[in-house]
């Protein structure tokens, strides 16, 4: 059986430490492939409203695109309406006979039972928590713990502690706009084009 891990998240902007915590799954959890999928139009936060979710997937593109057996889909890009994780869940079980690990970070896992369709999350995946040094830690009873999966289980949650880099979207967002380096946190490809757009904005959003 395959072992498949989505990343989800509205990547405003993407930058370099969501690589690193794709890769370090990869590693940690022997991972066969890893599916990333941008949000289009977002649920539970608001996004930088001059950067079009076709820029931040062909930024997400680029930035995974030299990382081996990780796939970035535009289902949620595409999509003519917000649509929260459960419909990508969703979609997932029904073309795939496999349970998917979820990856995602402490802030995300802590406002996860606010999703729309919550619990319905528990039946179609085994949900992975990367927690950044930092972080306020904790948990959901609903979820089983398992400290160190060989395989991913529907229901389950485990907790990386040894965690990628600590970056976030929104201190990228505020670095920008106060005129600070950002080069060594974003794709060098697209650093230049990324601080242009944001430079050119007003708003700051949520961490992500």
């Amino acid at each position: 059986m395959k072992k498949i891990a989505v990343f989800g998240g509205s990547f405003d902007p993407p930058h370099l430490g969501h690589r690193a915590l794709v890769t370090y799954a990869q590693h940690v959890l022997a991972l066969d492939e890893v599916w990333v999928i941008p949000v289009g139009q977002a649920v539970h936060r608001s996004l930088t409203a001059s950067i079009s979710a076709e820029q931040r997937l062909h930024w997400v593109q680029a930035l995974f695109k030299e990382v081996s057996a990780v796939k970035v889909l535009d289902w949620e890009v595409n999509a003519c309406c917000p649509t929260p994780s459960i419909e990508s869940m969703q979609r997932i079980a029904n073309n795939l006979d496999v349970v998917p690990y979820w990856l995602m970070g402490m802030d995300a896992w802590q406002g996860m039972p606010t999703w729309v369709g919550y619990p319905q999350h528990q039946s179609l995946c085994h949900v992975v928590v990367v927690n950044r040094e930092g972080e306020q830690a904790c948990h959901h009873q609903e979820w089983r713990v398992v400290a160190s999966p060989s395989k991913p289980c529907a229901g389950c949650v485990s907790y990386i502690q040894d965690a990628p880099p600590n970056i976030s979207a929104s201190q990228i967002r505020q670095a920008i706009l106060t005129g600070q380096d950002v080069s060594t946190v974003l794709d060098a490809k697209k650093s230049n084009e990324i601080c242009a757009a944001y430079g050119a904005c007003d708003v700051n959003r949520g961490q992500e």
